[in-house]
């Protein structure tokens, strides 16, 4: 049954951030809908980042002192939440308690991707997080890539009835497999002791590195999905923002098929991490200097490419060179590092949007950091 677990976990993943974004394509229409304003349909998408911050330590701790309950229960949160819109959807209320419940869910399904990558097929670590990545970048292309069309097709039952028919789908899965699965936690709740599992956590150098890298890789990409737009209407080029942007989720993903399996097998991780951090820097660099339709369209979905295996490089990470008993607490406390540098980063990037130069040259400093923290971590991965 760890087939079906694991297919039940992959599915659950897509329709968490199915969730997650669903209205974030046409805002400003289900605003008009429901009566209430654009920020307020904003806030639910907002939900999500708020609640992993705050859950992301504790999904992971109770992650590891049972991985089969608490993933099937971060799946089952996101079953409801898909699932429970259907009854009022057009309901702001209604849909917030929803979003509640899918924001409460997210932690406890990314976090688990080490943990149930060593424990269902720790011979194949680097393909279970890679399919698992697929599956969460997947879910948040399917929901900005098909939003628009749906909506004005279908109003807003059709924008949330897929994603409920998925989100269902996940969680039942996910339960059926978790009540066949045989010896799912490594070490059971008994002899799990979660202060050792904190004093361990932020002992490991490698975890706050990894951590680090992952805030500065996602602020990257957040920033150009907020605020690329900005940046490039004053050189009139606003319009290429969307469609580069979109461009290098989909290069990620063929990136995410092709790169983890590559750098794994020939243990080139942190080879591969400071490799593509020197090579973002110089992209960002060139598009600081020399702006333009093609150089935007080519370079940005290059970074895509490179950047987004990244995250199953470092989920992968954790399940190879840590303990069992406390990879999703390592995963947590990474969620956690990141999670704060890239709030902090989105934030300062208002002060940069003045013209594509200062922007880039913005990111670029970013970058920059990178490197220097790629650097410190272990040469011999």
């Amino acid at each position: 049954m760890r087939l079906v677990f694991l297919v039940g976990v992959a599915t659950a993943t897509f329709a968490s951030q199915a969730v997650w974004v669903t209205f974030a394509p046409v805002a400003s229409l289900v605003a008009e809908e429901l009566g209430v304003t654009v920020e307020a349909v904003g806030l639910l998408a907002l939900l999500y980042p708020i609640f992993f911050l705050i859950l992301t330590l504790p999904s992971g701790m109770l992650l590891d002192m049972n991985m089969r309950l608490w993933v099937t229960a971060g799946a089952v949160f996101t079953g409801l939440a898909g699932a429970l819109r259907l009854l009022e959807p057009t309901s702001y209320q209604w849909l917030f308690f929803c979003q509640l419940l899918g924001a409460i869910g997210q932690p406890f399904l990314l976090n688990s991707f080490p943990a149930v990558a060593s424990t269902l097929y720790p011979e194949r670590r680097e393909t279970v997080v890679s399919i698992l990545s697929f599956s969460m970048y997947l879910g948040i292309i399917y929901a900005l890539g098909t939003g628009y069309k749906i909506y004005n097709s279908y109003d807003i039952l059709g924008l949330i009835a897929p994603v409920a028919l998925i989100s269902t789908l996940g969680a039942l899965m996910t339960l059926a497999g978790a009540l066949r699965l045989v010896n799912p936690s490594k070490g059971g709740v008994v002899s799990y002791q979660m202060a050792g599992a904190i004093r361990y956590v932020v002992r490991q150098r490698d975890l706050l590195l990894l951590g680090v890298l992952l805030g500065l890789g996602v602020a990257l990409f957040d920033n150009m999905s907020i605020w690329l737009e900005a940046a490039l209407s004053p050189a009139g080029l606003g319009d290429v923002a969307g469609v580069s942007v979109a461009l290098a989720l989909l290069a990620g993903l063929i990136g995410v098929i092709v790169i983890p399996g590559l750098v794994v097998r020939r243990a080139r991780r942190t080879m591969y991490i400071r490799s593509i951090v020197v090579i973002v820097t110089l992209i960002y660099v060139i598009l600081a200097f020399a702006p333009s339709r093609t150089s935007l369209l080519v370079l940005i979905p290059l970074a895509g490419f490179l950047m987004l295996p990244a995250y199953p490089v470092i989920m992968e990470w954790v399940s190879r060179f840590h303990e069992a008993r406390v990879q999703g607490s390592a995963a947590g406390f990474i969620g956690l590092v990141s999670r704060v540098f890239t709030v902090v980063l989105a934030s300062l990037a208002a002060a940069f949007i003045g013209g594509p130069t200062q922007y880039f040259l913005f990111l670029a400093a970013l970058s920059t950091a990178a490197i220097i923290v790629a650097l410190l971590l272990p040469g011999d991965r």
